[in-house]
């Protein structure tokens, strides 16, 4: 096997020193990397951070079943981590271990013989032994998943060092850059306009960030202070994350014929004055990423970048998803591509959900189902498009 040559411009690190007793043999040569890491942030909560990375996540590891997928849940609550176990009614039955895995490690972290802070000093780490196979937990999750969780779990950490976080973050990332498989990053925040530890361990761990945002004047203005903060890192060494594409969520649809408007091809047709607050927040974020002050900030962009390129490359455009898929997806952590692959094995032509014995019952027809698919599906194509482009 050989490494391909857009595979080797998205390694983090080289697979490490040469086997002892002369060149590196062939079967290293072979060892791939973790390909790439992408953080979803944003400045506030119930922007979609978590339903795009829970989407997104799956998606990506039901198309590439050769991959490894590692979803790390930095957020507090761990609504990702409860979502990829079947739903808050069934996460509750789950193992303890699986809940807070992170935090446990972090608060051994004066203890160099165990913990995560041990890997700073110890030789070596395999990163499975702290990753959760989630189709051992649920089936409606590939089985090339797994988890590393914060969340579900009291927390009172306390800042890191740079140093620290650093040596972490190149620990981590050197046991999958080691490891005998393809491995791809998803990481899932709180929304915190100054980022929480967790949410620095998550920049320092990802070469980029992905950004949902409800489509408003407002929030446009308050993603400015995140940016900043950001930036200000950035400049500083803290981190080297980069702005890979903001995504405009939540979008109210007039219809659901795909639109070329203002340069960039949006999967559906919003309504006017939805297109006209589009306009407005994109010019804005188009002035922020030519800002010399920001340069590097965004991985597209820059000075000499004309508003309409900078759209193309960096903004996405999700169309607000159907409660009656939604809903079920979450509360019985049920993929989307998942619940496209069921409805096409069965034939039918409608779904209908329950979560739990006593829960809320669904019912959903193919269209709105493959609507719904479709919206994410779009995001997936434009993240692998970047990721084959070398992002």
């Amino acid at each position: 096997l050989k490494t391909s040559p857009v595979l080797r411009r998205l390694r983090f690190h080289a697979a490490g020193p040469p086997p002892s007793g002369g060149a590196r043999a062939e079967t290293h040569l072979a060892v791939m990397p973790l390909q790439s890491g992408h953080v979803f942030a944003s400045h506030i909560g119930h922007s979609g951070k978590t339903t795009l990375c829970f989407n997104m996540s799956c998606y990506y590891a039901k198309r590439h079943p050769q991959d490894s997928v590692l979803v790390m849940d930095l957020a507090e609550e761990g609504d990702l981590t409860k979502r990829l176990l079947g739903g808050v009614d069934k996460s509750r039955g789950s193992v303890d271990h699986i809940f807070g895995a992170i935090f446990r490690l972090l608060h051994d972290a004066d203890r160099k013989t165990s913990g995560l802070m041990s890997w700073v000093w110890s030789p070596t780490l395999d990163i499975g032994q702290h990753a959760t196979r989630v189709a051992d937990h649920n089936p409606n999750v590939p089985g090339n998943l797994y988890l590393v969780s914060s969340g579900a779990w009291p927390r009172d950490e306390e800042p890191l060092s740079d140093d620290k976080r650093r040596a972490i973050c190149d620990k981590i990332r050197d046991s999958l850059d080691r490891s005998e498989t393809t491995w791809k990053l998803f990481c899932d925040t709180d929304g915190d306009r100054r980022p929480s530890p967790f949410t620095k361990l998550g920049y320092g761990l990802c070469q980029f960030a992905i950004v949902p945002l409800h489509l408003n004047k407002a929030d446009c203005d308050r993603i400015e202070t995140m940016f900043g903060l950001m930036n200000e890192m950035r400049k500083s060494g803290e981190i080297s994350t980069q702005v890979l594409f903001v995504i405009w969520n939540m979008v109210k649809s007039q219809k659901d014929a795909p639109l070329d408007h203002s340069g960039a091809t949006l999967p559906f047709t919003p309504s006017k004055v939805s297109l006209d607050i589009l306009d407005a927040c994109n010019r804005r974020v188009a002035e922020l990423a030519r800002d010399k002050e920001f340069a590097g900030l965004f991985a597209r962009g820059g000075e000499n970048a004309s508003e309409e390129d900078f759209v193309r490359s960096s903004i996405a455009v999700m169309r607000q998803l159907a409660d009656n898929v939604l809903k079920p997806a979450e509360e019985l952590g049920l993929p989307f591509v998942e619940m496209v692959d069921q409805l096409d094995a069965s034939g039918k032509s409608q779904m209908q959900f329950q979560s739990g014995p006593d829960g809320v019952k669904y019912q959903a027809s193919r269209d709105v189902i493959q609507g719904v698919d479709n919206a994410v599906r779009f995001l997936s194509e434009k993240f692998e498009a970047m990721s084959v482009d070398g992002l």
